[in-house]
Parts: C-alpha cells; structure tokens; sequence
C-alpha cells in the first residue's frame, strides 16, 4: 500500500466551493450491495480518469484476513494503486475514526499529484462518513465505562441514550449494542451528545455511481463467491490465524465469514453448514446496504454498466 502522509485538512464546507477548488467532481464513489461488482467498476473508472483507489471497508483493513473479505488481487493492486488496504493487524481494533484520518489522508495525497481519487466500498457507515465529513468525537474508548455499560442490557442502555441524546436514539435503533455503547461513552465523556458532534460535518465534493444488479442475480453471485472462497482455502486461513494465536475474540474476526468458519473449526457444524451460512448471511448484509445506498437518492447513479461519461 502507498505510505502514508501527514492527516488531511478539512475539506471546504460547501460544495460548490469544493467543487472550485478541486476541480470538479474530484472524487468519485462507487457504492451499492456486496458482490455487486465495485471493484471491477473502480478499476475501469481508474483507468478512463487516471485515478487511484481507496478501499472504504471496515475488514479489508485487517491484514492477513484476505479470503472472506474479497481484497482486490494482488494484479489489480500492481496496475492501480490502492489505498487503506492492509493498515492493522486483526487484533486491534480500527476505529471510524482512525479510518478518515487514513482514508483522508489517501485523498490528499492522491489529488496532490493531480490524480483523481475513487473511493470504492460497502461499508455504508465508513463511506457515508467520509463523504458526508464526519467530524468524530475525539475521545477514546475508556474500557472502565464501556465494561460498565457491557453489563447493562441493549434496552436499557437504548432508555437511557432515548433520554440523553433522542436523535442518536432514533438514528442507531434499540438493537445496536456496540454503537449505543459508544454514543452513551461520548455523551458521558464530553457532556455533549454525539449527534451534536455528528452535525458538524464539511462534506466533500464527489460523483456516486453504483451498479443496478437484480436481487436473484445478486445472490447467485453471492453464492458463487462464496462457493471460490472455501475452494481457495478460507478454512485454512483460519486455521492458520488461530495456530499463530489469534484469539476467537479478536476484532478481525468479528465479522460476517469468519464467525461461521469459526464455528466449523469448533466442531459446530459441518463444512456444508458453514458454506451455507456464510452465503446466507452475505445476501443478509446485502438487504442492510440497502438503507445505506438507497436507490432513490438522486446522489447516486444507478446503472447497469459502469456510466463513465459522469464522471468526466
């Protein structure tokens, strides 16, 4: 992965100011539904536009977890530089913010040697947050108060941040333990709610495309990806990790793939059982992006075929 310089500036506040200073339409995101085909779309667009890649994925950051997280291939990364790919080892836990101030700084660099940065993922909050310019509370998690709160239950918990911060209530819903956990930390810690951090952003200037994939397609491709990751060995990988002492409870570990894998490896359930439940909870998180990457909003351009005309 390129080196990383010193954190980016904020970007301007208004767009069309963005838009100005940058040139316009400096950023490009391609967004939509896992194994929808982003990444071939990102790459076709860093060729037209002369541009450079940054992954907006919450896994794809953790090193040696590469099966189940569909890294873009060592060929695809030699021909097109790729950004916040491999940053953290899978025991640490890599915060929304840590993740701007990395992929803020990829952009920075990018556009300073008069490329064009694409930014290409399914993690709707991450992406979300970056090109809505999130400004992250900067408090860190103090383990005390979380280990308090961890003993609480979610619908407590969901009482008391409906009293203290109603729109961050309504916005993570009553089943979110770990995002009412840190809203109720930050709240605490600042004595201001989080969604008054939130609403201090300084969006950026970009164009959104998204590949328009029938839902029965979309899961047959799911399937079959799923299918090529076991056959290229997501069993062992896991294996592996665990043999060099990676813990069941690590953070790389908490997402969807690798917790059915685990369960296989703990004698849990047959190979066939955990193949299954990897495709079906993939084509569950693809129903989720849809509340992110809404085929209604007039920011993105839903397409069959990658609209390069669009994108300058």
């Amino acid at each position: 992965m390129p080196s990383s310089p010193s954190p980016v500036p904020s970007p301007p506040a208004d767009r069309d100011a963005a838009e100005s200073a940058n040139g316009a339409s400096s950023l490009v995101a391609v967004v939509g539904l896992t194994a929808s085909g982003k990444s071939d779309w990102a790459m076709r667009i860093a060729r037209h536009i002369d541009g450079e890649i940054i992954s907006i994925d919450s896994r794809q950051i953790y090193r040696r977890l590469d099966i189940a997280t569909a890294k873009p291939t060592a060929a695809m990364r030699a021909e097109i530089p790729h950004w916040c790919i491999d940053i953290a080892d899978p025991t640490d836990r890599f915060t929304l913010g840590e993740y701007l101030k990395a992929a803020r700084t990829a952009i920075e660099d990018i556009q300073s040697r008069g490329k064009r940065a694409i930014v290409v993922g399914g993690s709707g909050q991450h992406m979300r947050a970056l090109l809505e310019g999130w400004v992250i509370p900067p408090v860190p998690e103090d383990a005390e108060l979380r280990r308090s709160l961890e003993s609480q239950s979610t619908p407590f918990l969901h009482e008391q941040l409906q009293a203290v911060d109603p729109l961050a209530a309504e916005r993570i819903g009553p089943t979110n333990k770990r995002r009412i956990i840190r809203a109720l930390e930050v709240q605490q810690l600042t004595a201001r709610p989080i969604s008054e951090w939130q609403a201090q952003r300084v969006p950026v200037s970009y164009r959104a495309c998204a590949p328009d994939i029938d839902l029965n397609k979309l899961d047959e491709r799911i399937e079959e990806r799923t299918a090529t990751m076991f056959a290229d060995g997501f069993v062992d990988e896991v294996r592996t990790l665990l043999e060099d002492g990676m813990s069941e409870d690590a953070p790389g570990f908490d997402s969807i793939g690798y917790r059915e894998v685990l369960a296989h490896v703990r004698s849990e359930t047959t190979l066939e059982e955990a193949q299954s439940g990897v495709a079906q909870a993939t084509r569950r998180l693809a129903r989720r992006q849809q509340t992110w990457f809404r085929r209604d909003d007039p920011a993105i351009c839903w397409a069959a075929d990658v609209p390069l005309e669009m994108l300058g």
